[in-house]
């Protein structure tokens, strides 16, 4: 049957892509493998979006590092059904993912750390943590002054992208081969779209 071919290996890369999809979210929210805890700092507040040196206090930090990330966790494949991509992006319910940018580069700064000068105005604002309660208050852990010779405040590295690899690089193999001659024998059968999506890994 013509074209039989490109639509299963099209049909396997998709089951593909939602489960390589499905691995990378899980691995971010369950705080990744031997990632740093969070500073102190950072459960206490957050960075106001677009906003900058405009900080909040968090009314409940998330229990992992990056755990809205995962949500955002997306595949692509290309119209001939040749590449498949799996990154960061967004997308309506139905519609194919569309990677952003902006998300790629966030979790790329996580992978591989970041170093941020401090600026006037975040020691300033820094300064100002000291609150009159509670009464008993512990520098680095209640309040967060920094010292005159700090210039920099280090983010250390989250790995992201390299954990899964190794994890799924030896089953990628397998797991396409055994949805594509399961999907090729399903298009020559004319099993409809449901009875194809029931066929095992």
């Amino acid at each position: 049957m013509p074209g039989v071919f490109q639509r299963a290996r099209k049909s396997a890369l998709g089951s593909l892509g939602w489960h390589l999809r499905g691995e990378l979210r899980d691995y971010i929210e369950r705080g990744g493998e031997g990632w740093p805890e969070r500073h102190p700092l950072t459960l206490m507040f957050r960075k106001k979006r677009g906003i900058q040196h405009k900080w909040i206090k968090r009314r409940k930090a998330p229990p992992h590092p990056l755990e809205w990330l995962g949500k955002f966790a997306r595949y692509l494949i290309d119209s001939d059904g040749t590449t498949l991509q799996v990154d960061f992006g967004k997308s309506r319910r139905g519609q194919p993912g569309q990677m952003d940018p902006t998300l790629s580069a966030i979790a790329r700064r996580a992978e591989e750390g970041e170093t941020i000068h401090v600026t006037p105005a975040m020691r300033r604002f820094l300064a100002t943590t000291r609150r009159k309660r509670p009464k008993r208050q512990i520098p680095g852990e209640t309040y967060f002054p920094l010292r005159k010779s700090t210039k920099v405040l280090k983010i250390p590295p989250r790995p992201i992208f390299d954990p899964v690899w190794r994890k799924v690089r030896s089953k990628i193999g397998p797991w396409f081969e055994a949805k594509f001659w399961a999907n090729v024998e399903a298009y020559e059968k004319g099993l409809t779209r449901s009875q194809r999506r029931e066929i095992p890994w």
